[in-house]
C-alpha cells in the first residue's frame, strides 16, 4: 500500500492511460482529470505529491492550470507535459516558477519512460515549496532586501523618484521576487513585520541618498494591515527621527486589490500620514474588486495603472481603452497618474498622448540595487528618455 499520489491533467485518453500505468509502476496512486474545468469541480484534487500537467487543454491551456494551482496553494512538484517548442515549454516552466511552483521540468512527446523517471527524481532534489517557517526565518536573519526602479516624467524625461521593491535572498533558492511569498506573508499574518523591515530599509537607504545630495521621491508599497496596527503613526515618527528624512519625499503605495475592512478607520489614518508629509498612491488599480469605493472613500493623491493593461495597451484594444479610462479619470479627480511596466516606445507615446503624468518600466530602467542605481544617476543625464 502507497500513499504517494500524483495527478494526471491530460484530455488524451491514450495520454491519461499511459501516464497512470507509468506513475503506477512508481508507486503512486493515480487521479486523472482533463482539464480545469473538472479540477474547479473538485480542487481538492491539486493536493497531491506529483502533478502531470498537459500544456495543451482545449479551451484552457496549462498556464490557466499553473494559476489555478497557485491560487489553491498546490505544494504539488509539477512535470509539465507538452509537444510544442522547446522555447514555449521553458517559458511555461518559468511562470509556474514564478508562480512559486515546483516545477520539476519538462517531459516532451512521443513520452518516454526512462525521462519521466529521472524528472521523479528530481524531486527528491527540487526545494520544497515556501512554507510560513522559512518567511519567519528569512525575516528573523533580515534576508529582505531592496531593489529599486526609476520613475520618470513622460513628457520630459525628468527622474521624479523611485520606487523599492523587496526581494528575498534565500540559501536555496536564490532571489526569489515578491509575487512568490507575498501572498504567504499575509497568510501567514507576517505581512505586518515584512512590512516595517522595508520601510526601515527604505528610509535608511533615503537617508544615504540625501546625504550624497538627491533630492527624488521614493515610493514604498505598504500593506493595509500595517494601518490597523496599534501605533502605526508613532512607529513612523520614531522612524523619521531615526533616519532624519522628510515625508514630504515619502509615497506610500496601497494595492488597490488588498482588503480594507474598515474604510473610515483606514481614511483616518492615512489622513494622519498625508498630514505628516507624505503623499498616497493607489497602486495596480482596476486589478481589485473594490476600486471605485477605496477612490472615493480613502484620501490618495496619485493613481498607478497596473502594468496589465500598460504592457498590452500598444497591441490590445481592450487593453488601451482601460488603461485610457483610468488616465483620464485620474485626470477629473485630479490625481497624478502613473503608468507600470512600461516597455516599449509606443506604450510610451500612447501614455504621454493621454496626459498620463509619470511612467516605469523596462523602456527606462529594471529595479536595482542602490549600488546600481548610482551607476544608472550617474548616465541618466546623458540619456535622453
Amino acid at each position: 500500500m502507497t500513499d504517494k499520489r500524483a495527478l494526471v491533467i491530460d484530455d488524451d485518453c491514450e495520454i491519461q492511460t499511459l501516464l497512470a500505468l507509468l506513475l503506477e509502476q512508481q508507486g503512486y496512486t493515480v487521479r486523472v482529470v482533463d482539464g480545469l474545468e473538472a479540477l474547479a469541480h473538485a480542487p481538492e484534487l491539486v493536493q497531491v505529491e506529483l502533478i502531470l500537467l498537459d500544456f495543451h487543454l482545449g479551451e484552457f491551456t496549462g498556464i490557466d492550470v499553473l494559476q489555478f494551482l497557485d491560487e489553491k496553494h498546490s505544494q504539488a512538484a509539477v512535470i509539465l507535459v507538452s509537444g510544442c517548442s522547446h522555447a514555449v515549454g521553458e517559458a511555461a516552466l518559468a511562470t509556474g516558477t514564478r508562480h512559486g511552483l515546483r516545477m520539476l521540468g519538462l517531459l516532451p512527446k512521443p513520452l518516454r519512460a526512462s525521462m519521466l523517471r529521472e524528472l521523479i527524481a528530481r524531486q527528491d532534489h527540487a526545494p520544497r515549496p515556501l512554507d510560513a517557517g522559512d518567511l519567519a526565518e528569512a525575516l528573523r536573519e533580515e534576508r529582505l532586501f531592496l531593489v529599486y526602479q526609476p520613475k520618470l516624467e513622460l513628457a520630459g524625461g525628468r527622474l521624479v523618484g523611485v520606487e523599492a521593491l523587496v526581494r528575498w535572498r534565500d540559501p536555496l533558492r536564490g532571489v526569489i521576487t515578491p509575487d512568490r511569498f507575498i501572498s504567504l506573508a499575509e497568510a501567514s499574518r507576517q505581512i505586518v513585520p515584512l512590512s516595517w523591515q522595508v520601510i526601515e530599509q527604505a528610509f535608511a537607504q533615503q537617508a544615504r541618498w540625501q546625504a550624497a545630495g538627491h533630492t527624488f521621491g521614493l515610493a514604498i508599497n505598504v500593506a493595509p494591515q500595517m494601518l490597523y496596527e496599534p501605533g502605526c503613526l508613532a512607529t513612523f515618527d520614531a522612524l523619521v527621527e531615526r533616519h532624519g528624512i522628510p515625508l514630504t519625499r515619502i509615497d506610500l503605495e496601497i494595492t488597490e486589490s488588498a482588503a480594507i475592512d474598515c474604510l473610515s478607520y483606514a481614511r483616518q489614518r492615512l489622513n494622519g500620514l498625508r498630514e505628516r508629509g507624505c503623499s498616497l498612491s493607489m497602486d495596480d488599480f482596476g486589478t481589485g474588486y473594490s476600486s471605485m469605493a477605496q477612490l472615493y472613500h480613502l484620501p490618495f493623491d496619485q493613481l498607478k495603472v497596473d502594468r496589465t493593461f500598460v504592457g498590452a495597451s500598444d497591441r490590445c484594444a481592450e487593453a488601451r481603452a482601460i488603461t485610457t479610462t483610468i488616465v483620464e479619470l485620474g485626470k477629473r479627480l485630479k490625481l497624478r497618474t502613473v503608468a507600470e511596466g512600461i516597455e516599449t516606445p509606443g506604450q510610451r507615446a500612447l501614455l504621454e498622448g493621454l496626459g498620463c503624468d509619470h511612467g516605469q518600466g523596462y523602456l527606462f530602467a529594471r529595479p536595482m540595487p542602490a549600488h546600481q542605481l548610482a551607476g544608472w544617476l550617474a548616465q541618466y543625464h546623458q540619456t535622453v528618455f
